[in-house]
């Protein structure tokens, strides 16, 4: 197990001891700091890693909750490995911040599946130095270990969720909204936003697609406001889908899903399929938990198609603002209001830990007429991970010889595209050639990502459609083979 020293910046008396079963998430460290201190279950944490391997991180790292799936994704053992590596924990919204301190990695003599609190002090709402009570906060720990467990077994009701999403398909909703005519749903009493476009209305696709507003939102906007999609943007999607598809194209299991549930649908475009994406990993049949959330989200999208039949009419609106309804647990749906979602120009850091003596050994390398191509992409094949119960589309991360279309380098990674990794790539790259390019062209998507490393490397980008790893990756993704077994 991992043994963490938790304590608050503003008074470090006030501390927790917390024991974690190894690979926990940053996500689960999360939920334990926030149950052992008696803390707004409703509050999230940016994690900022401060020293990592021994050594002050010289870079800000940053795992965010709003940041895909940072969280769920990111083990604390991966980042925290030595004993002092440390990291901030900052409340989101509230002025409280933790320091969070590894004390041990190494096997103890407790082991157990469940985290635990074996020491502390404090209350961190009045300050003073309360006696804690460690059965209480174990017991808590406990309780929500079970429910989330309980929550995992238990069988998705997908009888209802079918029965309702039949009635939505009897509606046509695409015959009174189109797919950019998206509309927010506000549970209020949950304090959670979903946003929901309505498939169908060019004839072709028809369906729903419910986006989450914190992880989803940056879909649901390439989606609505980019033109050209990359040809792997699915495979960064986070997303529940209601899709009503002909009989051929159910799978297996939807089909025997649909059977066992008493069903059966008769004619085109009529039978149900759900889905849920997750970025970097293959679209499942959605858990019990999204098919809670995919039941209350039709049912009120039954209400709002109701509503628009009845003379609602769409807003005119700007970009980025959108409908809400807001929905309380003893109440149907409320006033509506208009939702302005600010998309602040994401920013970036050198994510890679660099020294002044590999910047001078890589710059002594001959600067050459050499001109590359770099991207990193996802494979259109799935492969099993150990880090997540989903099947993951591996990552391809690509050097080509720019006019020839020599592959320099290539190397695949059954993880998902982030910035830290999409500079990491690309710096071992470098490292490993023998001459300096004099230019590395790269998409428009990982331009800013790739800045920072490429300002303190001196290495010069140029925005490209990417012409010549286009044609590699082309020839690549025919050939369905598996990289990572050979």
């Amino acid at each position: 197990m991992i043994q963490l020293h938790i304590e608050s910046k503003k008074k470090p008396e006030i501390y927790r001891k917390l024991l974690l079963p190894k690979n926990s998430s940053f996500s689960m460290l999360d939920e334990i700091i926030l149950l052992s201190f008696d803390l707004d279950d409703s509050d999230y944490f940016n994690f900022e890693i401060v020293k990592k391997n021994g050594r002050v991180s010289k870079e800000k790292i940053w795992f965010l909750p709003k940041n895909d799936t940072d969280l769920d994704t990111e083990l604390v053992d991966e980042w925290l490995r030595k004993p002092g590596d440390e990291a901030i924990a900052h409340v989101i919204d509230n002025s409280e911040s933790f320091t969070i301190r590894l004390e041990s990695n190494e096997d103890l003599p407790i082991n157990s599946e469940i985290p635990l609190c074996i020491a502390g002090a404090g209350n961190i709402h009045t300050g003073k130095m309360d006696k804690i009570d460690l059965e209480e906060i174990n017991e808590l720990i406990r309780e929500d270990e079970e429910v989330d467990s309980l929550l995992e077994d238990l069988e998705p009701d997908y009888l209802s969720l079918l029965e309702l999403t039949n009635d939505l398909k009897k509606l046509k909703p695409w015959q009174y909204l189109r797919d950019d005519e998206v509309v927010v749903i506000d549970f209020e009493d949950a304090d959670y936003k979903v946003l929901v476009s309505v498939l169908g209305a060019g004839g072709e696709e028809f369906g729903l697609m419910i986006f989450d507003i914190e992880l989803g939102y940056n879909s649901l906007a390439k989606i609505l406001y980019e033109k050209n999609l990359s040809s792997d943007f699915s495979y960064g999607l986070n997303a529940l889908t209601v899709n009503f598809v002909d009989r051929e194209e159910l799978d297996p299991a939807d089909y025997q899903l649909i059977k066992n549930c008493g069903l059966s649908f008769r004619g085109k475009k009529n039978w149900i399929q759900f889905r849920s994406y997750l970025e970097g990993t293959h679209p499942e049949r959605p858990s019990s938990l999204e098919v809670e959330l995919l039941i209350d989200v039709v049912s009120r999208m039954i209400h709002i198609t109701e509503a628009r039949k009845d003379g609602w009419e769409y807003p005119q609106l700007a970009a980025h603002q959108y409908p809400t309804f807001k929905v309380q647990m003893d109440v149907e749906l409320q006033e509506i209001y208009i939702l302005q979602i600010n998309i602040p120009t994401p920013t970036y850091d050198c994510y890679e830990e660099i020294s002044m003596f590999e910047v001078a050994k890589y710059k002594k390398k001959p600067k050459s007429a050499l001109q590359l191509e770099y991207d990193l992409f996802y494979m259109p094949f799935g492969v099993e991970s150990e880090e997540t119960n989903r099947t993951v589309y591996p990552i391809s991360g690509m050097l080509v010889e720019r006019g020839s279309n020599l592959v320099i380098e290539h190397e695949m990674l059954s993880k998902p595209r982030k910035p830290p990794t999409v500079q990491g790539v690309l710096w071992a790259f470098l490292q490993g050639l023998e001459l300096r390019p004099s230019k590395i062209f790269v998409s428009k998507e990982l331009r800013p990502m790739l800045q920072p490393l490429a300002k303190i490397v001196g290495a010069e980008l140029v925005e490209s459609e990417l012409p010549c790893i286009r044609e590699v990756r082309g020839i690549l993704e025919t050939v369905r083979m598996n990289l990572f077994g050979e």
